[in-house]
């Protein structure tokens, strides 16, 4: 019986690649796309896909955030984060949140690392670790900026980012003022940031934004 694949990502090529890859693979099955969070939440919870393979970048989602209402969605599917960068702070978040697996998107061993996953094995690509064997991404004991930031803190730094001020950020998040200003304070804090320029800059550093 074949494994069935829910792929997320809002580059079409990149689906259609995934498409192409897995129809000649017997042992796998795509049955549904997403090209954002919301929808692919949504059709993980009405498919009950075997495996998610979620891009890491998708749009202004928090990845992490997504790998837990996907689990949430689907108890028993199985995250393989798909991603183009080798950013240890968000995979590792994103492991701890419940994905699986990692592999890069320019590699070649997609289907075996969604094999290896199927088997019940955490996958995660050879070159992001030092040693090979090591299937868990322990890539650093200290938790990082993606895994102390809250969903909330996420979207005030992605709105921020955009330059709105504190007000347009809380007429568009459906807050009060305070509360922006509020939050910003703790991004400020968390970022070891000095002002907002400054905690912009350091996020897209960070490859939050």
């Amino acid at each position: 019986m074949s494994a069935s694949v829910l792929v997320i990502d809002d580059h079409p090529v990149v689906i259609d690649g995934v498409r192409q890859l897995l129809a000649g693979e017997s042992d796998f099955d795509m049955v549904g796309e997403a090209t954002d969070g919301d929808e692919g939440v949504a059709l993980a919870a009405s498919l009950l896909p075997d495996l998610v393979l979620l891009d890491l970048k998708l749009g202004d989602s928090f990845a992490p955030h997504l790998c837990r209402l996907l689990t949430d969605a689907s108890e028993s599917s199985r995250i393989v984060i798909h991603t183009a960068f080798d950013d240890r702070e968000p995979l590792r978040a994103c492991l701890n949140a419940g994905a699986v697996g990692v592999v890069l998107k320019d590699a070649s061993n997609l289907v075996d690392a969604l094999r290896r996953v199927m088997t019940g094995e955490v996958y995660v690509d050879p070159s992001l670790v030092a040693d090979p064997k090591v299937r868990a991404l322990r890539l650093s004991d200290e938790g990082g900026v993606y895994e102390s930031l809250t969903l909330r803190e996420y979207e005030v730094l992605c709105v921020m980012a955009l330059g709105r001020t504190s007000k347009e950020i809380a007429a568009e998040l459906h807050l009060a003022e305070n509360t922006v200003r509020s939050y910003t304070q703790v991004l400020l804090s968390k970022l070891h940031a000095r002002n907002r320029i400054e905690a912009v800059a350091i996020a897209r550093e960070l490859r939050l934004l």
